[in-house]
């Protein structure tokens, strides 16, 4: 018996990392171009668009690999059923209790993995991707293109420069110009500054961006006065950290003990349920996906995988309905997505009890 666990073990799994690998190229190409349209109209890197990618994975990883191990187990049981595998199986005392212990048994380790994504890593990479998108750990010389000029800080400074380095971290012969409305004064004096380099630098204790400018004067004055004021300086820094945006405007980074103190919130409450849901989706989906494999020996093996991704659809679209329905509060935390689990629970044991045979007594007299 260990034999064939190692053997069904085997076809799972990979026909489940075939499916997660195809979904998350479909999804990182769909997000690569709304990244690529931020970084066009100025507000992302090269290098910012590239590392957002790389925080999907985890964040995708824990919404595609349950869904991942349900069409794993509906390709490699479909394909054992429609080759009569599972007839030899079934004749070598693999009843079909068993089979579904051993899959509940594989999806142990799926559980625990979507469980660390989802209450453990994925906060944290919210949290980063919110402040890589605010533009705080970017490279704004990056988004500066020499012989025009470019905003930077939200439009507070206006740069132009004359040339750079081939590595694109130094800038020489800058002109500087903040404007007057992202200043703090409440005067309407001109800000200027020239400098004959300037490169960039992240303060070590409050990780704020700057923009150092090197061997250069400030001009302070108003136009069309006399009276402005002239400084030399051989270091001068500016600011030029954005304001956290946050991309996603739920929840999603805080942390999950955070998310259970404020659990009557009902942001906090709606994002509590969707990490819980996630690793628990992963035991219903199994149980749904045992019965829902079993097709007739040299049929298809496809045979029942529309009705089966069908129901998958209903599923996971109540769950983020469900989401939203406690986020704005027609739906008490206390009931959450739990009816969205208790029916599909209730689903996948009326298909198991049909396969078993449970129900050929009903009805009889």
């Amino acid at each position: 018996m260990k034999i064939a666990t190692r053997y069904l073990a085997k076809e799972i799994y990979t026909a489940m990392l075939a499916t997660v690998v195809v979904l998350l190229v479909v999804f990182l190409s769909n997000l690569l171009v709304r990244f690529m349209h931020s970084a066009a109209i100025g507000e992302l890197s090269g290098n910012a668009v590239r590392t957002l990618l790389l925080l999907q994975l985890p964040i995708l990883s824990a919404v595609l690999l349950p869904a991942s191990l349900f069409l794993g187990i509906l390709f490699a049981y479909g394909r054992l059923y429609a080759d009569s595998e599972m007839v030899v199986l079934s004749a070598c005392g693999f009843s079909s209790a068993r089979l579904l212990r051993t899959t509940i048994n594989f999806s142990v380790v799926i559980m625990v993995i979507v469980g660390i994504l989802a209450f453990w890593v994925n906060p944290k990479v919210y949290k980063y991707f919110d402040h890589i998108h605010s533009g705080a750990t970017s490279t704004g010389l990056e988004m500066i293109k020499t012989n025009q000029f470019n905003e930077i800080a939200d439009g507070k400074w206006v740069f132009y420069v004359d040339k750079m380095s081939d590595d694109k971290e130094t800038f020489y012969d800058v002109f500087a110009a903040e404007e007057p409305n992202g200043q703090k004064q409440t005067d309407d004096s001109l800000r200027i500054v020239t400098a004959k380099s300037a490169y960039q630098k992240i303060d070590s204790d409050s990780d704020d961006l700057y923009m150092i400018l090197v061997d250069g004067y400030r001009y302070i004055g108003k136009p069309g006065q006399r009276d402005y004021e002239v400084i030399k300086y051989d270091e001068y820094g500016i600011q030029i950290q954005q304001d956290a945006k946050p991309w996603y405007s739920d929840a999603s980074s805080a942390s999950t003990l955070e998310l259970w103190n404020n659990r009557q919130d009902r942001m906090a409450a709606a994002e509590l349920h969707w990490r819980m849901a996630l690793p628990l989706s992963v035991l219903i989906l199994v149980l749904l996906a045992v019965p829902l494999s079993k097709v007739r020996p040299k049929g298809s093996r496809y045979a029942k995988l529309a009705p089966a991704i069908l129901l998958y659809i209903i599923y996971a679209n109540f769950l983020f309905l469900a989401k939203a329905w406690v986020r704005r509060e027609i739906l008490t935390p206390e009931i959450g997505m739990w009816w969205v689990h208790g029916f599909m629970l209730l689903l996948a044991i009326i298909l198991i009890g049909q396969q078993a045979g449970w129900w050929r007594g009903f009805g009889k007299k």
